[in-house]
């Protein structure tokens, strides 16, 4: 008669071996931008940290192009984590909403001059001081 730890044993090597498979599974079945992310981030190594402002600039504004603007003003206060209002160049207020997705380039506070890249429903893809931009 076969021993229960062999039983066991064998159960639970088919369990791990259906785990791994999964997740292999899962590798096979992901989003193929990893590939063009691995490729962005040697280009940073190569080119070193001005090639890499320019890339943070240009997805900026292609995602800009899609359908978004740029707002570039003063923080006039900041709600919570994710609610910036910005006094545009055209003297409007304007709430940016910012989310885990935004790209927060340095500590942005009340007062800060900014250049945020927004989408049409003023949800900002990205937020970076323009101290040194004016």
């Amino acid at each position: 008669m076969v021993s229960i730890s062999k039983i066991v044993g064998v159960m639970s090597c088919g369990f791990l071996l259906c785990l791994g498979l999964s997740n292999a599974a899962q590798a096979g079945n992901a989003d193929p931008t990893t590939d063009e992310m691995k490729a962005d981030q040697s280009d940073r190594r190569q080119g070193g940290q001005e090639a890499g402002e320019k890339q943070m600039n240009d997805r900026m504004e292609g995602s800009a192009s899609k359908g978004g603007k740029t707002i570039k003003g003063e923080v006039l206060r900041v709600e919570g984590y994710d609610n910036y209002f910005v006094k545009g160049q055209d003297g409007k207020e304007v709430r940016l909403h910012t989310d885990k997705t935004t790209q927060m380039l340095g500590e942005i506070k009340k007062g800060d001059r900014i250049e945020a890249k927004v989408n049409n429903q003023n949800h900002a893809l990205s937020i970076r001081s323009a101290r040194g931009t004016e």
